[in-house]
């Protein structure tokens, strides 16, 4: 799975070679598009619009990606998590802090994370 991020600055287009993929992309109006893929598929997210990747099925996703600048530049909420205050997250998701899951320092976010849920597992 590609975990979920966004390229401030950069748009983003890629082709399916093979596999696929369901596509999760979240637009500014707090609409969520979701676009499963396959070979042959050409996808496209604008700049600035938080987005992930997840696998389907188990022969793998094979891509190739495209972006409209030469230095895209990638915020991930993984890292995005940890450089925050737990003090200012709780008040964000309207929880004690006591509440808040104990995130693992993150200070780059990885390209790819594994799958630990079953798909199309309650999300």
């Amino acid at each position: 799975m590609r975990s979920p991020h966004w390229h401030p600055v950069t748009a983003e287009m890629g082709y399916v070679a093979k596999g696929r993929a369901r596509m999760r992309v979240l637009s500014p109006d707090v609409s969520l598009g979701e676009y499963e893929l396959g070979p042959g598929d050409v996808y496209f997210v604008p700049r600035a619009y938080p987005h992930h990747i997840e696998v389907l099925g188990d022969e793998g996703f094979h891509f190739l990606i495209f972006f409209d600048q030469p230095t895209p530049g990638d915020v991930g909420y993984r890292a995005t998590a940890t450089a925050f205050s737990s003090e200012v997250l709780a008040a964000t998701f309207d929880l004690p802090e006591r509440e808040l899951p104990q995130f693992p320092f993150t200070p780059q976010d990885p390209l790819i994370v594994s799958r630990r849920n079953p798909i199309g597992a309650a999300e």
